[in-house]
């Protein structure tokens, strides 16, 4: 009969397969995180895309919401290359202030940078990151009707087709405004 201590041995350290499956994991996990922090090249014009997106949509809600035809609901638009400052952002806040000269300022093609984060640009922001703006077709600015749709300032629909805002740095990234309201990222 066979001694079962002669036979029994202390496993001491990794066998060859757990040794190649650790080194495996910890590279696939050293790629992963060197990734997100070797820089924010071309990270950039999707989250201002991003920003974009929800500003232009927040505007569209807020004109959805209120039926008051002397006030503009727009998002206004610097279109720029990447070195020069561009931005985005509506001209004023102010929707509930009957104040005289209040309805004016919503249409006034100023963009007031002191306005939240996640509804405008500030005046260097894009152009430090080295993000431009441009239009197609050439537009200054969004304007929403009570039914979400993007007009000018006479009321008249601006997006036939599509409008486009393409944002350019490292990658080049675009939101489009369909003709009755969709508002959405694309390539």
């Amino acid at each position: 009969m066979l001694n079962n201590q002669a036979y029994s041995f202390r496993y001491q350290g990794f066998t060859l397969i757990e040794l190649i499956v650790v080194i495996i994991l910890i590279s696939i996990l050293s790629v992963s995180v060197f990734s997100r922090f070797s820089g924010t090249s071309g990270f950039a014009e999707y989250t201002y895309q991003a920003r974009l997106v929800s500003a232009l949509r927040n505007m569209q809600t807020r004109a959805m919401h209120d039926n008051r035809s002397d006030y503009c609901f727009q998002i206004n638009l610097i279109t720029s290359t990447a070195t020069t400052n561009a931005a985005f952002g509506p001209p004023i806040l102010d929707y509930i202030t009957e104040a005289p000269g209040t309805a004016d300022a919503t249409c006034s093609n100023n963009i007031d940078f002191s306005n939240p984060d996640y509804l405008t640009t500030s005046a260097t922001e894009m152009s430090d990151e080295g993000v431009g703006l441009s239009t197609e077709p050439n537009f200054n600015f969004i304007n929403f009707d009570s039914l979400g749709r993007p007009v000018d300032s006479d009321d008249k629909l601006t997006c036939n087709a599509k409008c486009r805002i393409t944002l350019t740095g490292e990658s080049s990234v675009s939101v489009c405004i369909e003709s009755q309201g969709y508002i959405h990222a694309c390539e």
